[in-house]
């Protein structure tokens, strides 16, 4: 969220953060969410224009060496054994066949990738038709949240914008918005369903779609992979379609990394969708579920909308759970076959006053703050490049002898896969060493639930591998034979 792009702008101050989304019914607030009850080092929501990120996502690869081409599309593919045929169609009309080892779909909902494969995908619509655009309007209203107003035909959602914008996403009656929509479309949903001033001007952009889902029956063919929108469409209501699709590319990144540089065998690409396919189907039913609620325009609808409302504001553990779902903070792979642990829960020793069981196998990795010896440092930065990290968290071990032997073998079982890090609760040793943190206050080890020496190794894409309440590193070797890695 806060990375540098190579004009210095980060997604920080290129969005609006958000701490509250309040939802309404006329001048009445039926509820607030705290959008900021997230178990995240970023504890809020970013309210930034799509094509800001993808701003940043170019910007980071060209700084990795990566050329993009644009005005390019797929003619035409043919996988075979060993790599992909792919017929390519440039702006000004020229063509071009390459051949490239994979060749991953992540070209949208009308993914060209995803039909000339052959996958095919279910289609349900749920008839409900949305415009949206960003316009300049004078409100009296505070530009750290985000508002909902129900009305008897709809709703309507506003958010701040950079620049004084507001950005107004508004249900249509029905499954038939105006393609190109303008000024007075926004002003008469924004009259009819809210207390606030329809004189809005300077429409920036807008468009217009029908909430539709589409999951892809599959996610691998052979050479061919899907990602993001070609791998599956939903409602947008709820925000999740992009962030769902970077964990998409994330999951399998890594993945392919592996097999293209030779250290795993092909069959590792499978479990991308074994780890993806439930993920994506949770999403898909999540916002087809609070599509039809938040738009129902019955009088039983409209009636269990606000009671519901009304009693969702006064309960918050609801209310940081919907937070950490809409955050996919709570996406896991607890049941996937790539990970496992042995942890037996040991009892908490007097200096632990608080009994946490820290993240399981399969789990995000949670951020905390260790020492060494420059200061203060994130344990998110420290897990942030790429590849496998182990952590070794030492608890009460403080012996420099120890503590380097265990390093020693740590690698020796990492074989290659990533780095290593050690975490005492102890001072630093007086020999300067390397990848040794230290947590004084306990913090690391409480959030991680250790009570005595343990591993913790975190996959590329900082999710819980394996975690073992002991020091024997057989089990490192075991999870990277199951990878099919090899070092």
């Amino acid at each position: 969220m806060t990375t540098a792009s190579s004009t210095g702008a980060t997604a920080w101050e290129r969005g609006v953060p958000l701490h509250t989304l309040t939802f309404c019914q006329g001048t009445t607030a039926l509820a607030e969410m705290d959008v900021t009850a997230v178990d995240s080092p970023f504890p809020l929501d970013l309210c930034i224009p799509q094509w800001q990120t993808v701003a940043l996502l170019r910007e980071r690869a060209e700084e990795l060496g990566v050329t993009i081409e644009w005005g390019t599309r797929l003619v035409g593919q043919q996988a075979g054994e060993h790599g992909v045929s792919v017929e390519l169609g440039h702006e000004d009309g020229r063509g071009e066949q390459c051949e490239t080892g994979w060749l991953i779909g992540a070209d949208g909902a009308h993914s060209a990738v995803r039909e000339t494969a052959g996958i095919t995908r279910e289609r349900a619509d749920l008839k409900r038709g949305f415009i949206l655009g960003d316009v300049a309007v004078d409100w009296p209203l505070t530009r750290d949240r985000s508002h909902v107003y129900s009305g008897k035909s709809g709703l309507v959602a506003v958010f701040p914008m950079v620049g004084g914008y507001w950005r107004i996403l508004a249900s249509t009656p029905d499954d038939r918005p105006p393609q190109t929509p303008g000024l007075d479309d926004f002003a008469a949903y924004v009259a009819e369903r809210t207390p606030l001033d329809s004189r809005a001007r300077d429409l920036q952009w807008s468009s217009s779609f029908v909430a539709r889902e589409s999951p892809a029956d599959r996610l691998r063919q052979g050479r061919i992979l899907l990602a993001g929108d070609a791998a599956h469409s939903h409602s947008p209501v709820g925000g999740q379609g992009m962030n769902t699709g970077m964990q998409d590319a994330y999951n399998l990144g890594w993945k392919l990394a592996l097999v293209v540089t030779g250290r795993a065998e092909e069959s590792l690409l499978d479990s991308h969708e074994a780890e993806r396919r439930p993920v994506v189907k949770a999403v898909v039913d999540a916002t087809s579920t609070t599509t039809k609620a938040a738009t129902g325009s019955t009088l039983v609808a409209r009636r269990a909308r606000r009671h519901a409302l009304r009693l969702f504001g006064r309960l918050n553990p609801v209310q940081q759970r919907l937070s950490n779902a809409f955050g996919e903070h709570l996406v896991h792979y607890r049941d996937s076959d790539l990970v496992f642990e042995r942890w037996h829960e040991s009892q908490a020793r007097a200096w632990n006053d608080v009994a946490r069981t820290g993240p399981e196998a399969g789990e995000l990795v949670r951020d905390v703050y260790v020492e060494n010896r420059e200061g203060p440092v994130a344990l998110r930065r420290i897990l942030r490049a790429p590849g496998h990290r182990l952590v070794l968290f030492a608890a009460d071990t403080t012996d420099s002898a120890t503590l380097a032997a265990w390093h020693v073998s740590a690698h020796e079982a990492m074989a290659g896969h990533g780095e290593v890090h050690v975490i005492t609760r102890g001072h630093l040793p007086y020999e300067p060493m390397d990848g040794v943190f230290a947590d004084l206050r306990s913090e690391a080890h409480n959030r991680y639930g250790v009570r005595r020496p343990s591993l913790y190794l975190i996959r590329p894409d900082k999710y819980v591998g394996f975690r073992g309440d002991s020091v024997d590193f057989a089990p490192v070797s075991d999870y990277f034979r199951a990878l099919g890695a090899r070092p």
